[in-house]
Order: structure tokens, then C-alpha cells, then sequence
């Protein structure tokens, strides 16, 4: 009996060591399979299109923030330049208006002129005639 005890426990070391081979084994499994979810988790997230998309967004924001600003100044610019102008050519067009209509006024008094000039040449010869004819008279009488 006492060689069935030893016996029995020769089978039982060997069971426990093959037991805590075991063990260790499964422990080495545990601690890939917990890498092996976290590697996964971390590709999950990093292929989740809510959370790249954001990442994407604040990404394009930041690069185009600049140049929408100065698309922003630049329209800012144009507008005010529009503006002013505009507000000079208004003032042109008034000042050439008021050229115009100056211009307009000096035709009309100098065609007054050329048509009254007739007849001051006519009253200017009708004058000497009679002054001629008078000093004629005045002479030969």
C-alpha cells in the first residue's frame, strides 16, 4: 500500500506540475488575448468614421482657417473699394454734367451773339450811311 501512496503521489506531482505548466500557459493566453482586445479596441476606434471624421474636420478647419480670413479681408477690401469708387464716379459724372451744361450755356449766349452781331453790323452801316449822308449834306449844301 504504502507503494500505491508513493505511487499515487508520483502521479500527483506529475499532475500538479503539468497543472502549473498548464497555468502558465493559460495565464500567457490571458495576457495575449487582453493585448489582442485592446489592440482591437484601439483599431475600432481608430477606424470609427464619427471619430476620424471630426479629426478630419478640425484638421481641414485649421489648415483653411487662414485663408478663409484673408478671402474674408480681401472681400472686406474689395467692397470698401467698390465703394469709394463708385462714389467718385457719381462725383465725375456730376462734374462732367455741370461741364456739359456750362458748355451748353456759352454755345447758347454765343449764338445769341452771332445772331444779335448782325445786327449790330446792320445798325453800324445804317448809322454811317446816315452820318455819310448827313456830312454830305451838311458839306455840299
Amino acid at each position: 500500500m504504502r507503494e500505491t501512496i508513493d505511487l499515487l503521489a508520483e502521479v500527483v506531482a506529475a499532475m500538479s506540475q503539468r497543472l502549473g505548466q498548464q497555468d502558465e500557459k493559460l495565464e500567457h493566453l490571458r495576457q495575449i488575448m487582453a493585448e489582442t482586445r485592446k489592440a482591437t479596441l484601439s483599431t475600432r476606434d481608430q477606424t470609427d468614421p464619427k471619430l476620424f471624421g471630426r479629426f478630419i474636420g478640425n484638421e481641414v478647419n485649421l489648415a483653411l482657417d487662414p485663408v478663409l480670413d484673408h478671402f474674408a479681408d480681401a472681400t472686406v477690401s474689395l467692397r470698401k473699394n467698390l465703394d469709394e469708387t463708385t462714389t467718385r464716379l457719381q462725383q465725375l459724372e456730376t462734374a462732367e454734367q455741370n461741364a456739359l451744361e456750362r458748355l451748353r450755356n456759352e454755345l447758347a449766349k454765343a449764338e445769341s451773339w452771332r445772331r444779335q452781331r448782325r445786327w449790330v453790323w446792320t445798325a453800324a452801316l445804317v448809322a454811317g450811311a446816315v452820318l455819310g449822308s448827313g456830312v454830305g449834306l451838311l458839306t455840299g449844301a
